[in-house]
C-alpha cells in the first residue's frame, strides 16, 4: 500500500516558491457595469501557439477576477520596469484606481496601459478551476510590443528590472538586496535625469573589488551607454569614488593594491580625503573623445565576462586607468568652465559608510564651475532622501545588504 505524501505546509510553499522569480502584467477588461477594472497578476504564461493561447491564475477569492470576467475582453499589459509605482496603484483596493493611469482603448476595447512594454489582446474562453485558483484560459487576438525597455519583476517580495544576456553582464544572488536598495533610488534618478537632461544611475558593490549599476534613468538626449549589470572594477587607481566612503578596512585593503612605495599611498589617501570632505567625486570629459569610450567599452566586455588570468586582468585594469579620467579632487572656480564627464555622490548606511552611489553622467557641457556645483547640490540632496528612505525601511534582507 502506497503512504500518502506528507503534507506541504503554505508557509514552506510559498517560501521555496519565492525563490522563482515571476514577471509582472496588469490584466485589464471593461466590467459589465462599463467601469474599467484591472488587476495585478504574476501568473501569466502562454499556452498554446495554435490557436494562440495564454492564461493567467487568479485566485478563487478574488472579488477583481469576479468583476473582471464579465468583461467581454482583456488586455494583459506587461509592465515595464519604470512601472513599480502604477504596478502598486493597480494593486490597491482603490474604487477609482484608473483615475490616476493614463490608459486607451485596446482594439478590442480592453484598457491599454500607457507606457507598458507590451498589449496583449484577447477573449476569454475558459476557466478551470484549479485547486485555490482558476486557469482562465484566453484566445489572444492581437499582440503588440510598444517598448524596447526591460520588464518589470516579482522576487520573493520586492520589484526590479531584468535584462536578458544581450544587455547585461550577468548578475549575482547576492545582488538581489543591492536592486532592492536601487528601487528606493529611483524616484530621485528618475528626477534628475529629467530636471539635467543627463543620464542618472545607481550603483551597488557587487564585492570589495567592483562596482555594478543596477538601476539607471535618462533625460534629455542622454541615451544608456553603461550595460546594466556590467562590472566596474575597484582596484587602483580606479574606484576613488566608493572608496572615499567605504570603511576603514575596505579602504586599507584597497590601498594595499596601490603598493608599498609610501609617496602613491600618500597621494591616494590625499585624494580619498578630499572626495569625501567635498561631499562628491567629479571627474572630467577624457580627451580622447568618442575613440577612447569605443576602446574602454570593449575593455569593460572583456573584463565583465571574467576568467581573466592575472596578468592579462592587471593589463586591462592598467589600460582602463590610463584611458578613464581620474576623478577630479580640485574646486570648480565659479567663472570658469569645464568639460564634465560626471558626479557621483553616496548614499551612506547607519554606520556611515557606502551603501549606494548615485551617478549623473552625460551632462551638458561644457558649464561653469558655478553649475557643477548646483548640480553636485542636486546629486546630495537627493541622495540625503534616499538616505532617509533607507534608514526608514527596516525590511530583514535591506538590513542585511546594509550591515
Amino acid at each position: 500500500m502506497t503512504e500518502p505524501l506528507p503534507s506541504i505546509d503554505s508557509l514552506r510553499y510559498r517560501e521555496v516558491m519565492g525563490h522563482y522569480p515571476t514577471g509582472v502584467t496588469v490584466v485589464t477588461g471593461i466590467a459589465d457595469d462599463g467601469e474599467p477594472v484591472g488587476m495585478v497578476v504574476g501568473t501569466f504564461t502562454s499556452v498554446s501557439l495554435d490557436p494562440p493561447l495564454v492564461a493567467f491564475l487568479p485566485t478563487l477569492a478574488s472579488r477583481t477576477f469576479a468583476r473582471l470576467r464579465t468583461a467581454r475582453s482583456f488586455c494583459i499589459n506587461v509592465l515595464a520596469h519604470d512601472q513599480v509605482a502604477l504596478c502598486r496603484t493597480m494593486a490597491s483596493p482603490a474604487p477609482d484606481k484608473f483615475a490616476d493611469v493614463e490608459w486607451s482603448a485596446s482594439s478590442t476595447g480592453a484598457p491599454a496601459i500607457a507606457g507598458a512594454v507590451a498589449h496583449i489582446d484577447c477573449v476569454p474562453r475558459r476557466a478551470i478551476e484549479a485547486g485555490d485558483h482558476f486557469i482562465q484560459l484566453c484566445e489572444v487576438e492581437s499582440m503588440e510590443v510598444h517598448r524596447q525597455v526591460t520588464p518589470l519583476l516579482f522576487f520573493q517580495g520586492g520589484y526590479g528590472g531584468f535584462s536578458p544576456h544581450s544587455m547585461t553582464a550577468g548578475g549575482d544572488a547576492d545582488l538581489i538586496s543591492g536592486v532592492r536598495l536601487a528601487d528606493l533610488a529611483r524616484p530621485q534618478i528618475e528626477s534628475l535625469a529629467g530636471d539635467l537632461a543627463c543620464e542618472a544611475a545607481v550603483l551597488v558593490a557587487v564585492n570589495e573589488f567592483e562596482l555594478t549599476t543596477v538601476s539607471t534613468a535618462h533625460g534629455g538626449t542622454a541615451v544608456m551607454r553603461e550595460l546594466l549589470g556590467e562590472r566596474l572594477p575597484m582596484k587602483p587607481p580606479l574606484g576613488e569614488a566608493y572608496m572615499a566612503w567605504a570603511s576603514d578596512d575596505a579602504a586599507a585593503r584597497w590601498l594595499t593594491m596601490v603598493g608599498k612605495d609610501p609617496d602613491r599611498l600618500g597621494t591616494h589617501r590625499q585624494r580619498l580625503a578630499a572626495i569625501r570632505a567635498r561631499g562628491y567625486a567629479a571627474w572630467q570629459v577624457a580627451s580622447g573623445g568618442s575613440t577612447d569610450q569605443a576602446d574602454v567599452a570593449a575593455m569593460m566586455i572583456e573584463y565583465a565576462a571574467g576568467g581573466l588570468t592575472p596578468t592579462r586582468e592587471r593589463e586591462l585594469l592598467a589600460r582602463m586607468a590610463e584611458y578613464m579620467p581620474s576623478v577630479d579632487t580640485a574646486d570648480f572656480a565659479d567663472e570658469q568652465v569645464y568639460d564634465i564627464g560626471g558626479l557621483m555622490a553616496p548614499v551612506l548606511g547607519k554606520d556611515g559608510n557606502v551603501v549606494l552611489l548615485l551617478r549623473l553622467a552625460q551632462l551638458p557641457t561644457p558649464a561653469s564651475g558655478e553649475q557643477i556645483k548646483r548640480w553636485a547640490s542636486d546629486l546630495r540632496g537627493a541622495a540625503a532622501q534616499v538616505e532617509a528612505r533607507l534608514l526608514a525601511d527596516t525590511t530583514a534582507a535591506r538590513g542585511e545588504y546594509a550591515r
